[in-house]
């Protein structure tokens, strides 16, 4: 079950994906990272703390998916292309014994590794590679 909201306007209530969507390329132009939408964010966080080994449960209620096979996607996505975590990574979170906390440290952590910056390649749909 949700409860709240990751963005709220200044008086507490939900604000649009497109309102926010100007904001988050601002955010990643100003970070010299390429563009970015809310959505892919939303997905490539979810990747990454699969990856670092988040519980599907927890992720699922971080992700406020209704049902345990969507957050699986992500699961199944890392065990199937599987990649090693790089060390300046994995050392971020080693100090940590919270499982939340080690995750949060990893996910803050900045690594110069091209697979760590290779970004989200969780499908999320069908879509028809040609045009018509």
């Amino acid at each position: 079950m949700r409860v709240g909201r990751v963005v709220c306007g200044s008086d507490g209530a939900h604000v649009a994906e497109a309102a926010l969507k100007h904001g988050v390329y601002r955010v990643c132009r100003r970070a010299g990272l390429p563009g970015r939408s809310w959505h892919t964010l939303r997905h490539t966080f979810a990747t990454h703390a699969a990856r670092f080994g988040v519980n599907p449960w927890r992720l699922q209620a971080w992700l406020g998916h209704s049902t345990i096979s969507m957050t699986m996607r992500y699961v199944h996505h890392v065990e199937e292309h599987h990649r090693p975590i790089p060390n300046d990574i994995l050392t971020a979170g080693n100090a940590l014994t919270d499982p939340d906390e080690r995750v949060i440290a990893m996910l803050g952590a900045r690594s110069d590794s091209p697979d760590h910056l290779r970004g989200n390649t969780v499908a999320t749909g069908t879509r028809s590679l040609t045009s018509t």
